[in-house]
């Protein structure tokens, strides 16, 4: 068994297609295949090199590994197709050669008319055939008006592709309900991806092509290419879409949409994998946080949902989540201390930081959270927010920052200031609950929300308590 995903570097890979690389890789996986990745970069003014070195880096970057293509060889290369077109020019010599292609020499303006007239009866476009039984007479005399012909692929009257769809099951296209005779090269020479896609299909043993249902209604075209080359047909399932929340087609005005964006956020791999694969498939438990080895054990080709997925972004992160908490400590602070770095703080201490990431991973969703925790530990005196600032002025919050000083200039030390501060503070006040708890925390942290005080005031230290008590005092009080 032989696998594909083949990207466009047209810009940053979007979730969708990272979804087509996680069934294919995860199958692949399953059954010992060959995944190949093949670069579809035949649109020459959008394809970019970086786009290309973007791509691969997020999938190495997500765990996703490849036997064959553009950066490791192999035997079926070159794996560009910017670097086959001369095969695909044997392939379209022949074509033309037995008839089941030929020249067209329809303007764009000429075309535009069909699809208007089409239009305005209510009716798909189709094209009419107009060039197919040029005489070379008449092909001398438009070539002398200076057109530069396409290449047409002559669809077959009256014929029927059948195929079984892994995950569609049988599916039947007419030949007369494909869009009539269809473009296989441009005028400037470029070959269309339906055409090419085809014939490297072929030529690097792809056996089974996994991809998004929305390729489906290419598929008998393709197979039609392939009958007429004498090409094998390989075995295809086609993906479900995924979807935003409001049944559209999944784009940037849903959300984040690009892989890259997810990576910058501080999103794990293994959630990522963990996600995308069960947008359209169910583990045999109902389990939703699954190892991705258990996905791997469990998934097969066959088993992949037949309806449309919805691109839940806040279930997306609460798994992650949900991955970030189950973290050994050492990979965790590995994984936060770039984005420590990122808001500004000293990572040099290493000691420190796994400490601040113990306290801390518990409340962390993506791993970019830890930026407005960090300060928490790492600022002197960090100016309270705004809703801290408030329970600061309140009468709970004076009669806490009063408690607080007098405890430090007093019987609270280095020495016992964790263990005792809370309980000093409550019995000098005669506070309790959230009367408590809330302007304590707003004054040590300064912020109403984030770590347990028991385990925050160990890792702050004594000295920077000290420095937030007396700034609230003289700010408050």
């Amino acid at each position: 068994m032989r696998v594909r995903f083949a990207p466009s570097p047209t810009g940053y890979i979007h979730i969708g297609n990272v979804r087509t690389a996680i069934i294919n890789y995860l199958i692949a996986q399953k059954t010992g295949a060959v995944m190949v990745l093949r670069i579809e970069d035949t649109d020459m003014e959008r394809s970019t090199v970086e786009s290309e070195k973007s791509i691969m880096e997020d999938l190495k970057w997500l765990g996703i590994r490849w036997q064959e293509g553009p950066d490791v060889g192999g035997n079926h290369g070159p794996y560009r197709q910017s670097e086959r077109f001369g095969i695909y020019r044997e392939y379209t010599e022949k074509l033309l050669a037995q008839g089941d292609a030929y020249h067209c020499y329809c303007s764009q303006e000429e075309l535009d008319a069909m699809r208007a007239e089409a239009e305005s009866k209510g009716t798909a476009f189709t094209y009419n055939g107009k060039c197919r039984n040029l005489t070379p007479e008449q092909k001398k005399k438009l070539e002398a008006e200076g057109r530069r012909p396409t290449v047409r692929f002559r669809v077959p009257d009256g014929e029927t592709v059948s195929f079984r769809d892994h995950i569609k099951g049988p599916v039947t296209f007419s030949s007369e309900n494909i869009g009539g005779d269809f473009i296989i090269v441009r005028s400037d020479g470029t070959p269309i991806y339906n055409y090419i896609v085809t014939i490297d299909d072929t030529l690097m043993g792809i056996t089974h092509v996994i991809r998004g249902e929305d390729h489906l209604s290419n598929t008998p075209k393709q197979i039609l290419v392939a009958r007429a080359l004498g090409l094998n047909v390989p075995e295809y399932a086609h993906l479900a879409l995924v979807l935003g929340p409001d049944r559209t087609k999944l784009s940037k005005r849903h959300g984040i949409t690009s892989l890259n964006l997810y990576r910058e956020e501080g999103y794990l791999p293994e959630a990522l994998i963990n996600y995308l694969a069960m947008l359209g498939w169910a583990s045999d438990t109902g389990e939703e946080i699954i190892p991705i080895k258990d996905i791997i054990a469990q998934i097969d080709i066959t088993n992949l949902a037949k309806s449309a997925a919805i691109f839940d972004f806040q279930k997306l992160k609460w798994m992650n989540g949900k991955h970030l908490r189950e973290l050994p400590l050492d990979r965790a602070t590995d994984l936060f201390t770039p984005f420590i770095a990122k808001a500004g703080y000293d990572v040099s201490d290493r000691k420190f930081i796994e400490r601040i990431v113990s306290v801390v991973q518990v409340k962390c969703e993506v791993l970019s959270d830890i930026g407005r925790l960090a300060g928490i530990f790492m600022e002197d005196a960090p100016e309270p927010d705004d809703e801290a600032a408030a329970m600061l002025r309140s009468e709970e919050g004076r009669q806490v920052i009063e408690a607080a000083a007098a405890l430090f200039a007093g019987e609270i030390n280095a020495g016992n200031f964790a263990e005792s501060l809370v309980n000093a503070v409550k019995d000098r006040t005669g506070l309790k609950g959230k009367k408590l708890f809330m302007p304590l925390r707003a004054l040590i942290t300064g912020r109403l929300q984030g770590p347990e005080l028991d385990q925050a005031l160990p890792v702050i230290g004594f000295e920077r308590v000290s420095k937030r008590i007396e700034r609230c005092r003289k700010t408050f009080c």
